[in-house]
């Protein structure tokens, strides 16, 4: 319980992007985090749901989102520079 009200003391409170981005890549890519990224990548990212349950189809897509934003972190930490729009982009 203490990690949870931990959690909610710092709900509320905003955190710099970049920072937070620098945070998701130190974090995975250590070795430990590697390997980490990888059980998940392996397990949940890259499997298929073949069931008919739709609550099931949910969690499976919501467990999903969450790797999916940890890759989406740590690249845009890794290439900033991939993620800039320049004014050709904006305008055409």
């Amino acid at each position: 319980m203490k990690i949870l009200s931990q959690w909610f003391a710092r709900k509320w409170q905003r955190h710099d992007p970049d920072e937070l981005r620098q945070a998701y890549q130190v974090t995975f890519s250590s070795l430990h985090g590697q390997m980490v990224l990888q059980h998940l990548f392996d397990t949940i990212y890259c499997q298929v749901y073949e069931g008919t349950d739709a609550q099931a189809a949910l969690v499976f897509n919501a467990r999903r989102s969450v790797i999916h934003e940890i890759l989406y972190n740590v690249d845009v930490a890794t290439r900033p520079d991939h993620y800039q729009l320049t004014e050709g982009d904006r305008n055409g």
